[in-house]
């Protein structure tokens, strides 16, 4: 197996360092490769102005050397094969950084802290994580307050029954590294003739399986993140999955998408992995 390459973001509070270790723990006995970046961010500044340049200058230097430091803890603390580097970017936002170095770098995974947000926000402007997955073609796992690595013994699999063939073999893979069980679930409102016929088709499917350790529920809610909320607490599940797409206007204006609002529910580590 190739070492996966993972893109840590930090920005050195406490929420990142958890995201930070979590990450390590999960994949550091995969021997994976590690760079934790922090993006240096001087909005609206000429880039004319000298004086601005100097500081931005000293601000990447400070980003540098706090994180030496934060990797020289992380090596002391959690023993292991993998490799980890740190790295200072400026640039305007995150989603833009990580996006620029995901497609340059050809990242497996990108790990990062997330925290609920306010009402605005959710329905306005969204935070950084969403705006992460909106644009990054890696999955990104957002690690939220208070998660700790533990293992992965139950991922749910949250899925809208498209792609059901194709998102189960990398939702197997990924869970077999583990030896993970994997719960899908599908949330609609009511049985139809048509659900019936997916329900048989998926099953089908989860039965031919060659991952054995895998099943398939419906449940019946007009409320499908806390459809799945609720699912992840019954079931004790380490792992959200959910597979998004890239928003349009409107989805992006009124929070339209699931995968949006499970991220601010941030009950469990959710893995959103961008459709191709």
């Amino acid at each position: 197996m190739t070492p996966p390459k993972l893109l840590l973001l930090t920005d050195f509070s406490p929420l990142s360092a958890l995201a930070l270790e979590y990450a390590v723990r999960l994949a550091g006995p995969l021997e994976a490769d590690f760079t934790v970046m922090n993006v240096v961010r001087l909005e609206g500044i000429p880039k004319a102005n000298l004086k601005m340049k100097t500081i931005e200058k000293s601000l990447l230097q400070l980003s540098q050397e706090e994180g030496e430091k934060l990797i020289e803890k992380v090596r002391r603390e959690i023993k292991g094969k993998y490799t980890i580097r740190f790295k200072a970017i400026r640039t305007y936002t995150v989603a833009d950084a990580v996006k620029r170095y995901v497609e340059k770098n050809k990242v497996n995974m990108v790990v990062m802290g997330s925290r609920g947000a306010s009402t605005f926000k959710k329905i306005r402007l969204g935070g950084t994580t969403v705006s992460v997955i909106d644009v990054c073609k890696a999955p990104v796992l957002a690690i939220p307050e208070l998660a700790q690595f533990t293992g992965l013994k139950n991922l749910v699999y949250a899925s809208d029954l498209k792609n059901v063939s194709k998102e189960l073999d990398i939702i197997t893979e990924f869970a077999a590294i583990f030896g993970s069980n994997v719960h899908m679930i599908h949330v609609l409102p009511a049985m139809d003739k048509k659900a019936e016929v997916e329900k048989e088709r998926v099953l089908s499917l989860v039965r031919n399986h060659s991952y054995k350790k895998l099943d398939f529920k419906i449940i019946l809610d007009e409320d499908v993140p806390g459809a799945i909320d609720r699912y992840i607490k019954e079931t004790k599940s380490d792992l959200l999955t959910t597979f998004t797409h890239t928003l349009s206007l409107e989805e992006k204006l009124f929070a339209k998408s699931v995968t949006r609002k499970l991220a601010y529910l941030g009950t469990i580590p959710l893995l959103a992995v961008k459709r191709t």
